[in-house]
């Protein structure tokens, strides 16, 4: 070991030690110095930096090639670990603007061809979201329970996704189990997977993933340039996918994919000029200070912390850091974050993977600079694919494989720690319309219990 290296694994291995204080003890002061941790960011900020140190200096390249036999058990095996990971949890009430989903009006062939030609209220612009809505509604009603379960199975066609994209990069059974279940478990998770109104981010994550995959695969490239297409107008995350793809043809030079990067560029190009053209500008929540489009009046150096230092502490440590203490938070968080150095220290990473998932953030980096209870970290859905596949790069053997098992039991538990919080936020909630009870403000073990919906909520459980 280096002296350098030497180093960012000591700094890397301090801040995994003030961290599972931290989630041990809360809020606590370092003897000797006086200095009081409360913030985790520092923290989880420098544990990123030694990483990458360590993912720069890394000996080792990944290892390509491996057997085929037991790739859908592989799978399958992935598959059933998310499941009974979310299972819990899927009777869990409704939140803030679920309420108003449920009042959505029925699906009408001239409603949505206004809404293509109408720019959203709120900024955006995702007619097809509107859509999916207003289908489910159909037959899931207001039962909480299927409502979850469609957004479940969509979580899961991701992972799935995640794992083939996987599997035709390095072509290793490991490496594909290791980056989808780590996709499907990350701690930022349940604000997309659980909460209906984050459901977008799904849908519009799939048509990336699968218009990935397909290029990849040798597929009809005009498909894939259809889903790009179908994922804008379900959420303006999709806008990333020319960038995400071109950092996967860095990685792995192609033809077929360079084909993909172009025609993904013009896709991206029309439906963004058709947007100017609605909004007379760029869209997006408004600052309310400029009046201008938030985007817009982003600043360079906050942008960069964004993206640079707060999307990777934020994606290294997941952790809603306003719930409730959980025994299990410290312990999972050292087999997660410990493991990750272990990998670190002896595998070179696909630093093109780094960049994807910088990429993945841009439509949204004016939302970028998220809190300590993870509130909003549903911008960071597509951004988990490429961070995901990261992680799986650094597996090659037996040695890395049993690390990776740790980690993942170790995101597990940190996934089940936010978990609870989503869990306790949805029954307070419930109790809240029921004794139509003011509105609370804030959070509720840093949950958003009322942003929105809060009249709908009142109206639903005294069948208004």
């Amino acid at each position: 070991m280096t002296g350098t290296r030497a180093v960012a694994f000591i700094v890397g291995a301090i801040a995994v030690l003030i961290l599972s204080l931290r989630a041990a003890l809360g809020s606590f002061s370092i003897p000797g110095i006086h200095i009081v941790v409360n913030s985790p960011f520092t923290a989880e900020s420098a544990f990123w930096l030694a990483i990458l140190a360590l993912f720069w200096m890394g000996r080792e390249r990944i290892a390509v090639g491996g057997d085929a036999k037991l790739r859908l058990a592989y799978l399958t095996g992935a598959l059933c670990i998310v499941t009974l990971a979310f299972l819990p949890n899927l009777a869990d009430p409704f939140l803030s603007d679920d309420y108003i989903l449920l009042r959505t009006p029925p699906f009408h062939w001239n409603t949505f061809l206004g809404e293509v030609d109408r720019a959203g209220g709120d900024g955006s612009f995702r007619p097809l979201g509107t859509v999916y809505y207003q289908v489910v509604k159909l037959f899931a009603g207001t039962d909480p329970m299927t409502w979850h379960s469609i957004g479940l199975f969509f979580h899961l066609l991701n992972c799935a996704f995640v794992f083939a994209i996987a599997w035709k990069l390095w072509h290793r059974k490991a490496s594909a189990a290791v980056a989808s279940l780590l996709f499907g478990l990350h701690g930022t998770r349940p604000e997309a997977a659980l909460w209906t109104a984050g459901n977008r981010d799904l849908l519009a994550c799939a048509c990336v993933l699968a218009a990935l995959w397909i290029a990849l695969d040798r597929g009809p490239l005009l498909l894939s340039f259809a889903l790009v297409a179908i994922g804008i107008l379900f959420k303006e995350s999709a806008y990333a996918t020319p960038l995400i793809a071109f950092a996967l043809l860095m990685a792995r030079p192609g033809f077929r994919l360079k084909s993909f990067v172009i025609g993904s560029v013009a896709v991206c190009l029309v439906l963004f000029a058709w947007r100017w053209h609605l909004f007379h500008g760029p869209g997006g929540y408004m600052n309310p200070v400029s009046g201008r489009p938030a985007i817009l009046s982003l600043g360079v150096a906050t942008a960069a912390k964004a993206i640079l230092l707060r999307t990777w502490a934020i994606l290294f440590a997941p952790i809603n850091w306003d719930a409730s203490r959980t025994w299990w938070l410290a312990v999972s968080l050292i087999a997660w974050m410990g493991g990750a150095l272990l990998l670190a220290m002896h595998r070179r990473a696909m630093l093109w993977l780094i960049a994807a998932t910088c990429f993945a953030v841009l439509p949204a980096i004016h939302l970028a600079l998220i809190g300590q209870s993870e509130n909003g970290s549903r911008i960071l859905y597509l951004a988990g694919a490429p961070f995901a596949l990261l992680i799986g790069s650094l597996v090659s053997d037996r040695r890395s494989a049993l690390i990776a098992a740790v980690m993942i039991a170790g995101m597990g538990g940190i996934l089940e720690h936010n978990l609870r919080a989503w869990h306790a936020a949805g029954i307070e909630a419930r109790e809240i319309c029921r004794d139509a009870k003011p509105k609370p403000e804030g959070e509720y073990e840093g949950v958003v219990l009322f942003e929105n919906g809060y009249a709908e909520c009142v109206e639903l459980a005294h069948g208004q």
